[in-house]
């Protein structure tokens, strides 16, 4: 015996613009029984990581703007520092973790973003580059220091040759180079 076919009826409520998008894209392939052409579901996602990416942006920089003090802020501000020049600036992914899920999500959707290379973040930040550049004077984002191969051989045949540890030997050389710096700008100005 033939059974006729029941029909169901479903709704679904989205909370948001991209996820009614994925939940009609979902439909589709249920219905259809494949799954979406695959230059069709990228285009999909990327308008989902575009449109996810300024609201996560706005909500860094609301962060950053409302509790400048916090250990958040320089997390956050340490992040931009890193999306906008990560050869300068250096930052640890682990940092994430001692975000708020709200915050930890939004790096991650903004560097989702980033990731594509449409624009750099100055560019969506309201304040521009020179809000950024504020913060990371503000909160002390120092840049990373590097050395090119030759320095970084001498450096290693100086710490062998040596009973002073890698850290004196590098403060030592620090405090050496801040000092010709502090002469030199003083014979500028004299």
């Amino acid at each position: 015996m033939n059974e006729p076919p029941q029909q169901i009826k479903l709704t679904f409520t989205a909370r948001n613009p991209i996820q009614a998008r994925e939940i009609e894209a979902a439909w589709r392939e249920i219905v259809a029984g494949r799954k979406l052409d695959r230059t069709e579901a990228l285009e999909h996602d990327l308008e989902q990581i575009q449109e996810r990416a300024r609201p996560a942006l706005r909500i860094i920089e609301t962060a950053i703007r409302e509790h400048p003090g916090t250990g958040q802020a320089r997390r956050l501000v340490q992040f931009l520092a890193a999306i906008y020049n990560g050869y300068d600036y250096a930052f640890d992914l682990t940092e994430l973790r001692v975000l708020d899920t709200e915050l930890a999500n939004a790096c991650l959707d903004y560097l989702n973003y980033d990731r594509l290379a449409k624009a750099e973040v100055h560019r969506h930040l309201s304040g521009g580059d020179r809000e950024l550049w504020q913060w990371i004077r503000y909160h002390r984002v120092p840049p990373r220091l590097s050395l090119n191969d030759e320095q970084a051989e001498a450096f290693a045949d100086l710490v062998a040759q040596s009973d002073r540890t890698p850290d004196e030997l590098l403060r030592e050389a620090m405090a050496d180079l801040l000092e010709k710096y502090a002469r030199k700008a003083s014979h500028t100005k004299g």
